[in-house]
């Protein structure tokens, strides 16, 4: 897709993130979801506003071992769409979303899905918001969030209060920009059980307020494995700070064996018009968070992940024991072992190293 292939000059082009007046401070409101603002500390999105929800058109499709491949649509303002679904509050309740010019309708999160309904019967809800990322506009993808995660936590509100689902049971996952979709959805409705955030995105939020980014405060637990954070003039997309109770960094976090990532080579390429070549060097890393989580579900490889200063100590085998508490990378993660943890992988499919 041209989208996806000129993702790195887009990023490029947004971090610029200059402007030679202030925006003016607006906000717009919205039915069932309230008032919006540019003003700090949501000013992350270079002064611009979020699209409605109508315009964005957030849609939650349900998936169960008993509908693998038929979905059924939920609505957070329809009680009926969900009694009259295969939704079963006794199990556990996944939802999965994506990033930039991504969908939920093709690809990854129904790879994610399937994988979760080979380890169990779940319910699990695909959050596809591809209407609020399109175009050009990284920083309009950006305000979006927002909104899409206010609607996503409406969902699950709605979930409790029509068959009253436990909270600490729901686990929502998101890529890139959808991991800080699932940050705003666990600061809507208070009491989410976990979040695993997939690599989320640096840029728009690296350096602003844990208010605008996926941050502990948002669940119970919150875990997050970092592949691609490095500087974008590395063309990285993933962020750098810590955002969880528990952060991975996989072979130190920005770049992932078997991914290139080089400025002259892409460059190179889009002059070429080679844009494929563009997608799978620049997303490479970004995306490998993605293919790790999905691997780790039902792996009988436990990713195991080391506690560690830095990605230096690890590699010189400084933390090469369990000593003050390993955790497992991916699914598995476990709440009670908490902060920086290290690993390596392989640079193919299985991922996961057995030591």
């Amino acid at each position: 897709m041209m989208l996806k292939s000129l993702l790195f000059l887009l990023l490029l082009s947004s971090t610029q993130g200059w402007w030679i007046f202030k925006p003016k401070t607006k906000k717009v409101c919205f039915k069932n979801i309230g008032c919006f603002s540019n003003a700090k500390p949501f000013n992350n999105a270079k002064g611009t506003l979020p699209d409605s929800p109508d315009k964005i058109q957030t849609t939650f499709r349900l998936y169960t071992r008993q509908n693998k491949g038929t979905a059924q649509i939920l609505k957070p303002y329809d009680s009926s769409s969900i009694t009259n679904s295969k939704f079963e509050v006794s199990r556990p309740t996944i939802f999965i979303t994506h990033g930039f010019t991504d969908t939920a309708k093709s690809g990854w999160p129904l790879q994610m899905k399937d994988a979760l309904l080979q380890k169990a019967d779940m319910n699990v809800i695909t959050v596809d918001w591809s209407r609020g990322t399109t175009g050009f506009s990284y920083d309009k993808s950006t305000a979006n969030t927002r909104v899409v995660g206010a609607t996503v936590g409406n969902m699950v509100k709605a979930l409790k209060d029509t068959v009253n689902l436990p909270l600490n049971r729901v686990h929502l996952i998101g890529h890139s920009l959808g991991a800080h979709v699932m940050g705003y959805a666990g600061d809507w409705t208070r009491g989410i059980g976990r979040i695993t955030g997939l690599d989320p995105a640096g840029l728009n939020y690296e350096r602003y307020d844990t208010k605008v980014k996926l941050d502990p405060s948002d669940a119970n637990f919150v875990d997050v494995i970092h592949t691609d954070a490095a500087s974008l003039l590395e063309m990285a997309f993933g962020i750098r700070t810590l955002n969880g109770h528990v952060d991975f960094f996989p072979n130190g976090g920005s770049k992932q064996p078997g991914c290139q990532r080089s400025l002259w080579t892409n460059i190179q390429n889009f002059l070429k018009g080679k844009f494929g070549r563009i997608t799978d060097s620049v997303a490479c890393s970004h995306m490998r968070a993605i293919y790790y989580f999905i691997e780790s579900i039902n792996s009988p490889c436990e990713f195991q992940a080391f506690p560690c200063n830095t990605y230096w100590d690890f590699y010189q085998g400084k933390c090469a024991t369990c000593n003050e508490g390993c955790n497992r990378m991916g699914y598995h993660a476990d709440e009670s072992a908490t902060g920086k943890f290290y690993l390596q992988t392989n640079a193919a499919s299985p991922f996961c190293k057995n030591d």
